[in-house]
């Protein structure tokens, strides 16, 4: 997210979500200045060929000739994970390729799989190759951290950068020392490969294929409770403030339905078939600490806004919004942003579920959607880096 986004951090702690603040005051709603550019071609290697490649609007950047699985975004700089096995550090305002993380000593043997940054600038990344490479703020040397059986789905680090977490298909949750570079522990106790987790201060929520999600308390490093209640795995997971010091849960599976978790009784509050027919693939929430609004988008190819006002009762639904299948999604001040299978990008008015506008940054996959101050970056199976400025 960018600088200032996780307004519901705690602690030191870090929010997991997709949502974020850029504090450009209503701009995103307005549309990209460079929505329509002069036609740029080029040509240029993807998946082992030479192809000719072509740019109608933003600004491109040529990552990967393989897919883009994975980003994150600290200020200006955007560090991209692709089907590669490497990683690419973006400058975002220059539109320009700073690093490259992969060389014959440093790096991962497999597909790139998630990352995230700590606030000081480094890095940490997660492979199919099931470990975890720390990352240097500068140059291209890393620190392998090992410890985990199986490809790593997701990598989350804390606020202050002093600790990590990673869930792996050998179904534990990895807690890391980056001070030490060393495994803290590693919490057991999933059947089924853990495919998410969400964190908040000294809760830990993580979700498998099953359909089972486990609460740990990282104080004492045990598993404080199951949640059962979702039919298939585990798609995604967010924690949203509720006043009294812990979180609310809300989760969302290939059942398509969202359900709501008390984590103090431990007990499903509310569940909803937001989206019938296929999974609920991301779940967002606007960064209003008044009142904030749910997000969630599905296999349906639809985005459904939910009002915790109002017991989440649905306070917008928008139409199909795409033929093919809907892949990310990024909330930002009161529009969201998602990217579906044919590479555009759609943007949302979380206030009135209206559509504003719509972007091509593409003709794949959109995978991942992130934001600096003023820049919205894109990217997916073409292995491009597409920017907007706003």
């Amino acid at each position: 997210t960018p600088e200032g986004g996780s307004s519901f951090a705690k602690l030191g702690a870090v929010v997991v979500n997709h949502s974020a603040s850029g504090g450009s005051e209503g701009r995103w709603s307005e549309g990209p200045r460079n929505a329509i550019v002069p036609v740029k071609e080029w040509v240029g290697v993807k998946h082992g060929k030479e192809v000719q490649s072509r740019c109608t609007s933003g600004r491109v950047v040529d990552v990967s000739d393989r897919n883009v699985l994975c980003m994150s975004v600290l200020g200006e700089k955007a560090v991209l994970g692709s089907a590669d096995h490497g990683l690419k550090e973006v400058n975002i305002r220059a539109g320009q390729l700073t690093r490259n993380l992969f060389t014959k000593r440093f790096g991962h043997s497999e597909w790139v799989t998630s990352v995230a940054h700590c606030p000081d600038g480094r890095a940490v990344s997660g492979g199919a190759d099931s470990k975890l490479c720390l990352w240097n703020a500068s140059g291209v040397s890393c620190v392998d951290l090992t410890g985990q059986m199986g490809s790593i789905s997701r990598v989350r680090v804390d606020g202050q950068g002093k600790l990590a977490m990673s869930s792996s298909y050998d179904k534990t949750l990895g807690v890391w020392d980056l001070r030490s570079k060393r495994l803290l522990a590693s919490c057991t106790g999933h059947n089924a490969p853990v495919l998410e987790f969400v964190w908040w201060d000294n809760i830990v929520a993580s979700g498998d294929r099953s359909g089972l999600i486990k609460l740990w308390d990282t104080n004492h490093v045990q598993c404080s409770g199951t949640l059962k209640g979702h039919q298939g795995h585990i798609t995604s997971m967010l924690m949203v403030p509720d006043g009294d010091g812990v979180p609310t849960l809300i989760t969302g599976a290939q059942d398509g339905q969202l359900r709501v978790w008390d984590l103090r009784q431990k007990v499903n509050t509310f569940t909803a078939a937001c989206h019938p027919g296929g999974a609920v693939n991301d779940i967002g929430v606007t960064a209003r600490r008044d009142f904030p609004l749910i997000v969630s988008t599905g296999a349906d190819g639809r985005l459904v806004i939910l009002d915790p006002r109002a017991g989440y009762r649905p306070l917008h639904e928008t139409g199909k919004l795409t033929e093919d299948f809907l892949y990310c999604l990024l909330v930002l001040d009161d529009v969201a942003f998602v990217g579906d299978g044919r590479g555009q990008v759609t943007c949302i008015n979380l206030q009135d579920g209206q559509l504003r506008y719509a972007l091509s940054a593409g003709d794949n996959a959109i995978r991942c959607l992130g934001a600096s101050a003023s820049s919205l970056i894109c990217a997916g199976d073409d292995g491009n880096a597409v920017i907007f400025d706003f």
